[in-house]
């Protein structure tokens, strides 16, 4: 299809024939219920809200040194070592990360090395392209545009999936008077432009100026490229690996790959429900409960 390949594989990062169909229903139904949007402030605006509601209630937050092992202890408690020196004691663990980096260190767990040995969930990657410009949007729609040409999308001269306007959606996403160009670029495309990241921008204006004719001097020559990102780990596969998607409440936070663990460690993320923000947070509200409750 020239419209649900492009529309559903920009949300599950992967062809139709490896997409969960629990994962079809959830997403389903969120489209049925309401419309999807961006927040005020980017996407960095949701961890904003729950770092201040957390400072608020007193939380020490501490950022860029990452655990690098969890060594349990004879009374219960943990001993986190951290990358720049020194560790933290904790009686109660929350692994809040993504999937590789959530096994990786619960395997340092002295009773839970065997995860070790565990065959890893698989990723999947996205790029995105993002450009500014001054002057009105080619779309003037809160819409996203999709690449419809059917079995030409994705190749080298046709490498955009989809691409919307965050700023046209919500104020904020760029300085008055100019606009926000999102680009998004699946796998292949962006393996097939490894290294070249020129030629990959060249390609994408060269794309977009065929979809915005009326633009096409100002997208070839006047738009500036300001970031690309290849984003490794966006989302976890979950379609015949070991966590597939969970569409009832998530899993139990106190057990991971069918491992229960140990007293005061639990885990969070998208894996544990749906690969999605949804999913991500309401694996945290769990396992936040389940710690607080825990003896």
């Amino acid at each position: 299809s020239k419209f649900f390949s492009p529309f559903l594989e920009g949300i599950y990062l992967a062809p139709l024939e490896e997409q969960s169909s629990r994962m079809f229903s959830f997403v389903f139904k969120m489209f049925s219920d309401g419309a999807a949007t961006l927040p005020a402030g980017g996407m960095g605006a949701v961890a904003q809200q729950l770092v201040d509601k957390a400072q608020a209630a007193g939380v020490d937050i501490r950022v860029e040194n990452s655990v690098q092992k969890i060594v349990s202890k004879k009374d219960g408690s943990y001993d986190l070592a951290l990358k720049k020196k020194g560790k933290l004691n904790a009686e109660k663990v929350i692994v809040a990360t993504e999937g590789p980096v959530t096994q990786t260190l619960l395997a340092t767990v002295n009773e839970l090395k065997s995860l070790a040995e565990k065959e890893g969930e698989t990723q999947r990657s996205v790029g995105c392209l993002y450009y500014s410009f001054d002057g009105q949007a080619p779309v003037t729609d809160p819409i996203l545009i999709l690449n419809g040409i059917g079995a030409e999308r994705g190749n080298d001269a046709n490498p955009v999936n989809n691409c919307c306007f965050p700023s046209v959606v919500r104020d904020g996403y760029s300085p008055a008077g100019s606009n926000l160009c999102s680009v998004t670029i699946l796998k292949d495309a962006m393996e097939s432009f490894a290294n070249r990241q020129d030629d990959l921008d060249t390609s994408v204006r060269s794309q977009l100026s065929t979809w915005f004719p009326d633009q096409k001097d100002d997208i070839l020559n006047k738009w500036k490229l300001e970031r690309v990102y290849t984003i490794p780990n966006a989302q976890p596969a979950q379609l015949g690996g070991p966590m597939p998607a969970n569409v009832n409440g998530g899993r139990p936070c106190d057990t991971y790959r069918d491992v229960k663990l140990p007293a005061g460690l639990f885990v969070a993320g998208d894996a544990m429900a749906t690969a999605t923000l949804n999913g991500a947070l309401e694996s945290g509200v769990n396992a936040g409960k389940a710690a607080t409750n825990a003896t």
